[in-house]
């Protein structure tokens, strides 16, 4: 990471930063970064809350008529692919 840290840079990092892989020179520059940048500090807080979205959204139940819908749009959408 250079001296001045790009939005780039700071997206490409996130995963070792919320993992604690991060030196501490680029957690620093990182959290500098994050500081003074708030689409990065809105980015961050998005990629934090994915896992647990992602959990509510998977322990919900699909009502069977919208499961019996969208398998049957997605498959004519695959057919249009394959063709």
């Amino acid at each position: 990471m250079t001296a001045s840290t790009t939005c780039k840079d700071s997206v490409e990092l996130l995963l070792e930063y919320l993992d604690g892989e991060l030196t501490d020179e680029l957690r620093a520059k990182l959290e500098a970064h994050l500081g003074g940048c708030s689409p990065c500090e809105d980015f961050l807080k998005g990629y934090k809350a994915t896992p647990g979205l992602c959990r509510k959204a998977l322990a919900r139940e699909i009502p069977k008529e919208v499961a019996v819908k969208l398998t049957d749009f997605l498959r004519s959408e695959m057919a249009k692919v394959t063709k």
